[in-house]
């Protein structure tokens, strides 16, 4: 198949999986890992073992071998790698490590027994939820509620919808600003603060590091502040339509980031996308679309300077 029956076969099966009723998010990433597949596709990287098996092999051994052969695809190495990255992310540790804190210093001054089951329970729950947000999936954890017990916090609603703005990894299915770019500003700030320390310091890291401190960050700031303008935009909108303030910031964020479940979770009492009226539904149903496509290149595209360079 030649590369344009490939994008529209992707569209299509994009579309259909949509509306049979396929979380996007999950739809997206067995659609990248099934084109990922045939993309990477080595018929003799996969069977080299298969090819070496000797002709009297039994059939539990071959089996297993063609299940190993069938698997040896890059796509599965990519995807192992990135998992890892997100794993091992600043944000992904302060969140979790934040809500456990607060409640250890309150149980010290207390003099609570310690609950070691409690303890890893509360742990794991604030974990997965964090990386549910962080990824914008928005599940929430069935030791949620343990978490949320022992960091003192009844509804923590501003850690959720900030971890959904600070999106997942810029070549994944998640939504937000993404990661990459919350990093470019984040050493763009460091180096202006050294800058205030030692004005005529120079920084080091190389000319991949410095372009990221410069280039990188210009366009990180750019696209966060489209995103805050989305973010004022839509609610301004749903505002004229009567829905209040609280509501209309948690379901705009949820929307722009797509992550749904926030809207749920994030509020005291749990709001419900199902009670919103048509033109609400509309206008949250236009951001969701707005906030999975990337700002930066529609502006490329309708811009005639682009086209004349």
């Amino acid at each position: 198949m030649t590369d344009p029956q490939i994008a529209l076969m992707m569209l299509g099966l994009f579309i259909v999986f949509v509306f049979l009723g396929f979380p996007i998010a999950f739809t997206l990433m067995a659609m990248g890992i099934g084109f990922g597949y045939y993309a990477y596709f080595d018929a003799g990287r996969m069977w080299r073992a298969f090819n070496r098996l000797a002709e009297d092999s039994d059939t539990l051994t071959s089996a297993i071998t063609w299940v190993e052969g069938a698997v040896n695809n890059r796509i599965f190495d990519l995807f192992i790698n990135q998992t890892y990255t997100v794993m091992s992310n600043e944000v992904l540790t302060a969140v979790p490590l934040f809500l456990f804190i607060r409640h250890w210093i309150a149980a010290l001054e207390v003099r609570t027994p310690g609950d070691f089951g409690a303890i890893f329970k509360s742990i794991w729950g604030s974990l997965f939820t964090s990386l549910s947000f962080l990824t914008t999936t928005g599940f929430e954890s069935s030791a949620w509620h343990d978490a949320r017990d022992w960091s003192g916090l009844g509804t923590p609603g501003l850690i959720l919808a900030g971890l959904a703005i600070i999106g997942g990894g810029v070549a994944t299915t998640a939504g937000g600003v993404r990661l990459l770019r919350v990093y470019a500003l984040l050493r763009h700030g460091e180096r202006e603060l050294d800058k205030l320390i030692y004005p005529n310091s120079i920084a080091g890291g190389g000319m991949m590091a410095r372009r990221l401190r410069r280039e990188g960050a210009y366009i990180s700031w750019i696209v966060f502040m489209l995103f805050a303008i989305s973010i004022g935009g839509v609610m301004m909108a749903v505002s004229l339509f009567g829905l209040s303030f609280e509501p209309a910031t948690i379901l705009t964020i949820a929307a722009l980031s797509n992550t749904g479940p926030l809207a749920g979770i994030a509020a005291d009492v749990p709001l419900s996308w199902a009670h919103l009226s048509e033109p609400i539904k509309a206008i949250f149903a236009f951001a969701m679309v707005l906030g999975r496509l990337e700002t930066l290149a529609i502006i490329a595209l309708f811009n005639p300077e682009f086209w004349r360079s």
